[in-house]
């Protein structure tokens, strides 16, 4: 059973972005938000983990659709 996310877990991450700077990216998880802020600086971006999901779907299939028709227009071209 995996343990429930009530309490807010903050972790640097191994990304790193250019706001002000080339900062690491800070990650919180708590309840159903992921929050990404740069290290040392207060602006924080909120994203739903469902919507999160959602997106990652989304693009996985669009990613095999042009997969697919990439194949498609190869096998087509010999």
């Amino acid at each position: 059973m995996a343990t429930k996310s009530t309490k807010a877990v903050t972790r640097e991450t191994s990304a790193y972005v250019r706001e002000r700077g080339f900062r690491p990216l800070m990650a919180t998880i708590h309840g159903s938000l992921l929050l990404l802020r740069p290290k040392g600086l207060h602006s924080e971006e909120a994203l739903d983990l469902g919507a999160a999901w959602s997106l990652a779907v989304k693009q996985r299939v669009a990613r095999e659709l042009a997969e697919k028709r990439a194949a498609r227009k190869a096998r087509q071209g010999k």
